[in-house]
């Protein structure tokens, strides 16, 4: 790996520092050792332009000269795999990073897994999420939660820290997890015109309604097809009700309301009917009854 492995002998008994030493041909070598017990705690510092952090690898307890030789594995915990999926419902995407906790001296250990998202790849204009966790023995997955604020390609850069003693500190970094690609969205805006300014309008998009009172509705979409409904509104219609868009690049799709007239309803329409005809046939009873009326007058 890139980067410089070295090694601090520490005193069992006292914790007193001993020497530290640097890995040449896979391998630490100390000299001059007197006969006891020790402890070699091993760290790697990455060839890094991102951050200048030492990663903790783990300790190895040896005794001297019961063996002269032995095998280090890094047994703190390290980052396995980085995975996202987009939620509709709040245009975000759900990060989880997976933590491998293969440590075999503690059941559990505590610390922080701080993300960095940017699409320069880039830590000055980078987002940053961080959060505190427990790791249990196994895998741990780590979820975050991340909003794209505009149109292009997402990376992500990982850094845990663990608590847990040893020479340099109680809080140390165990693993970074270098640049990676996570996701890659789009601009898509729905565009409104023939509301009054302020109406509220809204747009079911792969089941999820999308509500707003401006003119125009923009997201952040990754490539996919997805389908959209138009929410009707009272007194209007839409030139567009539903389809389907598929996105692999900016996408505008204008949606035009026109005012129609007031329909009335069918049984609104049949009970004016029914009462016109009434008064109708009221009006020519009366009629009736006056001239009838008139005839025996004029007869007798």
């Amino acid at each position: 790996m890139p980067g410089v492995v070295y090694g601090i002998l520490v005193n069992a008994t006292n914790m007193q520092r001993i020497a530290t030493v640097y890995m040449n041909n896979s391998q630490l070598v100390f000299n001059d050792i007197s006969p006891g017990k020790y402890i070699v705690y091993v760290y790697y510092h990455p060839n890094s332009t991102i951050f200048n952090y030492t990663e903790y690898w783990g300790n190895l307890t040896i005794d001297v000269p019961e063996h002269l030789v032995y095998n280090f594995t890094r047994d703190m915990p390290w980052v396995m795999n980085v995975t996202s999926t987009f939620n509709t419902s709040n245009d975000s995407f759900s990060i989880i990073v997976y933590i491998n906790n293969n440590n075999t001296q503690e059941k559990n250990l505590t610390g922080k897994v701080t993300v960095y998202i940017s699409n320069t790849e880039s830590v000055s204009d980078a987002s940053i999420l961080s959060r505190s966790v427990n790791l249990s023995p196994g895998i741990n997955p780590i979820a975050f939660n991340y909003m794209p604020t505009q149109q292009g390609t997402y990376y992500i850069y990982v850094v845990l820290n663990v608590t847990i003693l040893q020479p340099l500190g109680q809080s140390i970094v165990t693993d970074q997890h270098g640049w990676e690609r996570i996701m890659a969205v789009y601009t898509v805006s729905f565009v409104e015109s023939g509301l009054p300014l302020g109406t509220s309008w809204s747009i079911k998009l792969n089941g999820t309604i999308i509500n707003a009172t401006s003119n125009t509705i923009t997201l952040f979409l990754p490539e996919n097809t997805y389908e959209y409904y138009i929410e009707p509104i009272h007194g209007y219609v839409a030139n567009i009700t539903s389809n389907t868009i598929t996105v692999n690049g900016p996408v505008i799709i204008p949606i035009h309301f026109r005012r129609v007239p007031f329909i009335l309803s069918g049984v609104i329409a049949i009970i004016i009917v029914v009462a016109l005809i009434v008064v109708a046939a009221t009006i020519m009873a009366l009629w009736l009854r006056s001239r009838n009326a008139y005839d025996d007058v004029a007869t007798a």
